[in-house]
């Protein structure tokens, strides 16, 4: 049996990029906040925080299959990938506003699908549909409004604890991302999606439990907007307005974890970091082990 490959029209072929990213965000969404509401509203029979972990890490890894080259499907990594990776011919700039939209746009009907499918266990399990730290309370001390979005840990004396979380987070997911998907490093991760996978896995087992480890301003924002409609506007005053952490700190992570790579590690070409630090002139004056002279 032959099978033939069939083009996408001129306009779906164009708008791809960002139709990646939407579906891509939507996709980690669907995944990620409908494991949550399993274990939630099962009082944890059909889910675990490892089986939370896993279907996060999973989902992310499953989203970079939808389109080549991958969707970032987080603004955070986008946005400083073009500050740090900057392709020549400025496309990169000019997307840059479309595929922002498209990942908060994802992460938003991703959560409406999540509670279209737990609508009735919600009503169940929560029916005052309270939030953590709000001012309507559980009688049965539930929350719900934690599936769609992340709240702190009560035990924080200030959100500045939970930004360095969420920064130290997003940190290591960026500096993780640029290893992976080193061009040096190519033949021992032929699959980044799956080296991926193992990424998101480590960071939530190590570093996910005080504050959902969001690191992804479209997984939080996008679901926590969309969850304005059902428990008001406490889903951005919570907390001392806590909403600002996970939509801010991931950025300056990824910043962090990018300057680190590429201060310290990166040798490829592109990066206005190593630029700035004349690595490039270091690099063509530089013999290898074997004594040959590197063009790189």
């Amino acid at each position: 049996m032959r099978f033939h490959a069939t083009r996408l029209s001129p306009l779906l072929h164009s708008l791809k990029p960002y139709t990646a990213e939407f579906l891509g965000t939507a996709l980690i969404i669907v995944i990620g906040d409908g494991v949550v509401a399993q274990a939630l509203l099962s009082d944890y029979q059909y889910g675990t925080w490892l089986s939370i972990n896993l279907a996060w890490a999973a989902a992310v890894c499953l989203s970079g299959y939808i389109s080549d080259p991958s969707p970032t499907c987080n603004p955070a990594i986008t946005l400083v990938r073009a500050l740090i990776r900057p392709d020549r011919s400025g496309q990169e700039w000019r997307a840059l506003p479309g595929k922002l939209l498209a990942q908060f746009l994802g992460g938003f009907v991703g959560a409406a699908l999540v509670y279209t499918n737990y609508r009735s266990a919600i009503l169940a399990w929560d029916p005052e549909y309270t939030i953590p730290g709000g001012s309507i309370l559980s009688p049965r001390g539930h929350h719900s409004a934690g599936i769609f979005c992340t709240y702190p840990a009560a035990f924080f004396s200030s959100n500045w604890e939970a930004a360095f979380n969420e920064v130290l987070a997003s940190s290591v997911l960026m500096f993780g991302v640029l290893s992976v998907n080193d061009p040096g490093n190519a033949r021992r991760f032929p699959a980044p999606q799956v080296a991926t996978f193992l990424l998101l896995l480590a960071i939530g087992a190590a570093v996910g439990w005080q504050t959902g480890y969001a690191i992804n301003p479209a997984r939080d924002f996008g679901p926590r907007l969309f969850s304005a409609f059902l428990y008001g506007h406490e889903v951005f005053t919570a907390a001392n307005y806590y909403f600002v952490v996970p939509l801010i700190a991931p950025f300056f992570g990824c910043l962090v974890g990018a300057t680190t790579y590429d201060v310290l590690v990166y040798e490829g070409d592109g990066s206005r970091i190593a630029d700035a630090l004349g690595k490039d002139e270091f690099q063509d004056e530089e013999v290898d082990g074997r004594g040959e002279l590197r063009l790189d």
